[in-house]
C-alpha cells in the first residue's frame, strides 16, 4: 500500500515538473530568440525565422543601436534614479518599519492602516494632481518628482514592519539598558538584522526604477534627461523600428543591469522570511 502510495506521488512530481518544464520552455525560448537577433547580422532590415543561434554571429545590431539611440545617456539618467530612489526610500522603509513595529506613539494603527489605504488607491488617479504640485512648484522637467515620491514606499513600509516585528523585544531592551538610544538601536541591532529585508526591497526597487516609464514620461521633458526605458519606448516608435537585430539590442542591453542585480542579491530573497533565527 506505502509502496503504490510512494508510486502515485512520484508520478504526480514527475508531471509537474514535465509541466513546469513546458511552461519554462514557452517563457524562455522567446527570450533566447531575442538574443539570437540581436547578434544576427542578417536581422539588421528584415526579420530572419526562427533560429536557435545566429545565422551570422556579429556586433553590427550593438553598433547600430549605440548609433541610433544615446544609451549611455539613457543609461546614466535610469541609474542614478535607481541608486538614488532605492537607497532613499529603503532606508525611510526601514525607519518607518521600525517605528510601526517597535514604537509607541499616539494614533499609530490608525497612520499604518491609514498608510495601507494609500496602497489601494491607483497611481493613474493621483497623476494629475501630483502633476499639478509639482508645476506649481516649478519642478516640472527636472528629476525632483522622481525622487520625493520615493520617501514614502508604502509596500516597503509594509514589508520591513512585519518583519521587524518578528525580531525579538529582549534585543532593543538590552540595547536601552546598556545606554543606547532609538537611533543607535536602529543602526546597531535592527539594520544588521535587516540585511534580508533590505536586499528584497533593493531589488524590488531597483526593477520598479528601472522598468518606469509613466511617470518620467509625464514629468521628464528633455530628451536629455530621460530615462531608458521611455527612450527604448520611443526609439521603437521611430519609422527605423523596423530594424528587428537593433532593437533586440537595445533590448537586451536594457536588460543586463537588472540580470546583474537579480543574480547578485536572489538568495536574501529567501532569507527575508526568516529575518532572525533568535529565540525568546
Amino acid at each position: 500500500m506505502e509502496r503504490k502510495k510512494f508510486t502515485r506521488e512520484k508520478r504526480r512530481h514527475l508531471v509537474t515538473a514535465v509541466i513546469l518544464l513546458v511552461l519554462l520552455g514557452i517563457i524562455l525560448i522567446p527570450l533566447w530568440w531575442a538574443i539570437s537577433l540581436s547578434f544576427d547580422a542578417n536581422a539588421i532590415t528584415d526579420l530572419p525565422p526562427f533560429s536557435w543561434l545566429p545565422r551570422e554571429i556579429s556586433m553590427k545590431n550593438y553598433t547600430y543601436a549605440m548609433e541610433m539611440i544615446d544609451l549611455a545617456r539613457y543609461y546614466m539618467n535610469t541609474l542614478f534614479i535607481a541608486v538614488v530612489n532605492t537607497v532613499i526610500s529603503v532606508f525611510f522603509a526601514l525607519l518607518c518599519g521600525y517605528a510601526f513595529a517597535k514604537g509607541r506613539f499616539f494614533g499609530k494603527k490608525f497612520w499604518y492602516f491609514f498608510m495601507l489605504a494609500v496602497m489601494m488607491i491607483p497611481f493613474e488617479s493621483r497623476m494629475i494632481p501630483l502633476y499639478l504640485q509639482y508645476s506649481g512648484w516649478g519642478m516640472i522637467n527636472t528629476y525632483w518628482p522622481l525622487i520625493l515620491g520615493n520617501v514614502a514606499y508604502v509596500y516597503g513600509i509594509f514589508f520591513a514592519s512585519q518583519n521587524i516585528s518578528a525580531l525579538p523585544d529582549s534585543l532593543r531592551e538590552s540595547a536601552c539598558l546598556d545606554g543606547a538610544g532609538e537611533w543607535r538601536t536602529f543602526f546597531r541591532i535592527i539594520l544588521p538584522l535587516c540585511k534580508p529585508v533590505m536586499a528584497a526591497l533593493s531589488i524590488l526597487q531597483i526593477v520598479a526604477q528601472w522598468n518606469s516609464y509613466l511617470w518620467p514620461m509625464v514629468v521628464i521633458r528633455t530628451s536629455k534627461k530621460q530615462l531608458l526605458s521611455v527612450g527604448v519606448s520611443l526609439f521603437n516608435a521611430q519609422e527605423n523600428s523596423i530594424y528587428y537585430g537593433p532593437r533586440m539590442a537595445v533590448a537586451v542591453l536594457s536588460a543586463v543591469p537588472l540580470i546583474i542585480a537579480f543574480l547578485c542579491m536572489q538568495k536574501y530573497i529567501v532569507q527575508s522570511v526568516a529575518v532572525s533565527g533568535i529565540k525568546q
